[in-house]
């Protein structure tokens, strides 16, 4: 099958963030961690290795320590930040000087961003729902970018495979949630994630949303 020419990708980063004092309390409890520069390289090899849309939308899941490192991300790959998402947790977590109860998802375009966008007025900037286990996001989430941005979809450092969406991450995790899903709803999870894909295309195309290609790269967004 003819690879998808991904027009949004998220990515959640395992960022170097741990915890203080002698016990892990932080994300190194629960999966290896990346430096930035690290983070970097991945992410270029496997877009390198993607055909990814010249006016393509990028949603970035970044810790409050690695702000100001998340835009910096968006640029070595050749996004512009544009704005964020703020996700607001029903309780507070870890912190040093706060306890933190939100999370930021940047958002960024390279091209011309808008040809990727919906016709959508009144998606909001804040997506309120409860926390649940460590680093999984909430399906608001997901269903905000859907709304926002046209695929194909891509998700990196994916954890859970989402209907639709391309996923890739962690083999072990991802492979496990992947058989959990099929376990549960075994006619909806097809193993060829790009069959699956496919097959959410031709929905679209029936339901006459079908994605325009992009005009020629090189045009400045106003």
């Amino acid at each position: 099958m003819t690879q998808p020419c991904y027009r949004t990708i998220l990515a959640d980063p395992p960022w170097n963030e741990r915890g203080g004092g002698k016990v892990k309390r932080g994300a190194d409890r629960h999966y290896p961690l990346l430096r930035t520069a690290e983070i970097i390289e991945v992410m270029q090899a496997q877009l390198a290795a993607r055909d990814i849309a010249p006016d393509a939308h990028l949603y970035l899941w970044v810790t409050n320590n690695f702000l100001i490192k998340g835009i910096a991300v968006m640029g070595e790959l050749g996004f512009r930040y544009v704005t964020n998402r703020v996700w607001a947790k029903d309780r507070f977590g870890l912190g040093y000087y706060f306890r933190g109860q939100h999370e930021l998802l940047l958002f960024g375009v390279r091209g011309r961003g808008p040809l990727a966008r919906t016709d959508r007025k009144n998606l909001p900037s804040v997506i309120k729902a409860p926390r649940t286990k460590h680093s999984a996001k909430p399906i608001e989430a997901y269903q905000l970018i859907e709304a926002r941005s046209h695929g194909p979809y891509l998700e990196m450092f994916a954890r859970q495979p989402r209907l639709g969406w391309d996923s890739w991450g962690n083999d072990t995790a991802l492979e496990d949630a992947r058989q959990e899903q099929a376990r549960r709803v075994p006619e909806q999870t097809p193993t060829n994630w790009n069959v699956l894909l496919a097959q959410q295309e031709q929905i679209n195309r029936q339901r006459n949303e079908r994605i325009e290609l992009p005009p020629t790269p090189g045009e400045v967004e106003e």
